[in-house]
């Protein structure tokens, strides 16, 4: 639960479009979140892992995040958009106003289907779309590359100095943005009550810290009840 503490932290994570006969492959900074009701989650869990924070929507709508684009690589709508990126990201005919309008709608874009690889076990043909992803992508710094070509992030060195110059950025809520925090099992749930207390007494009042403490649920009883 180190995001109470510390908010989102920010990193580059990769992505790979199959286009045509030259797959694109890039990272982007951004933190995702899938739109996922707690009935529909335990598949997620098994896939991600069995602690979370569910936040509302009216959070991520204020705070700029967007649903992604699926795309279907043999879709001429899909062709024509990563074909179109190319051309204005790697010609100097375009002013960088341009580049960097098409580099933000790349941002919110992915592979409707395709390999996932979780705790080094590969799912073939995995359908990200049911993931109903959204993201939160910064506003464009000086010191931040808005995407990185797969060179620039192909070696564990390149990966952290890539996000080191991501570390001070962060994507804040507040006690009264989350609706859930899901632990794996309930014999931990009173460990994460004295964890918001130690983390969140000098940000957090008494009762808002007393209703998040209301908000823990266990993955066993997410199991169990839904």
């Amino acid at each position: 639960m180190g995001i109470l503490k510390d908010n989102f932290k920010l990193k580059y994570c990769f992505e790979r479009i199959n286009h045509l006969e030259s797959p694109i492959e890039y990272a982007i900074p951004m933190v995702s979140f899938c739109d996922i009701k707690l009935s529909e989650i335990k598949e997620h869990i098994e896939k991600y892992g069995y602690y979370g924070i569910g936040l509302s929507k009216t959070w991520a709508v204020e705070k700029g995040l967007n649903p992604v684009i699926y795309l279907n690589s043999s879709s001429n709508f899909s062709k024509g958009l990563i074909g179109t990126a190319q051309k204005i990201i790697t010609s100097s005919e375009f002013d960088s106003d341009d580049q960097t309008n098409i580099a933000n709608l790349i941002q919110y874009t992915k592979v409707y289907e395709g390999e996932l690889i979780r705790k080094g076990i590969k799912t073939q043909a995995y359908r990200y779309a049911d993931e109903r992803e959204w993201r939160y992508v910064p506003d464009a710094k000086e010191n931040i590359e808005p995407w990185l070509s797969k060179d620039k992030y192909d070696t564990k060195r390149k990966k952290i100095d890539a996000n080191n110059t991501l570390k001070d950025e962060r994507l804040y809520f507040n006690a009264n943005d989350i609706l859930y925090l899901i632990v794996k099992k309930e014999s931990e749930i009173r460990e994460t009550i004295n964890h918001i207390r130690a983390v969140k007494s000098k940000n957090y009042d008494d009762i808002e810290i007393d209703r998040l403490t209301t908000r823990i649920i266990s993955c066993e009883r997410i199991f169990s009840d839904f």
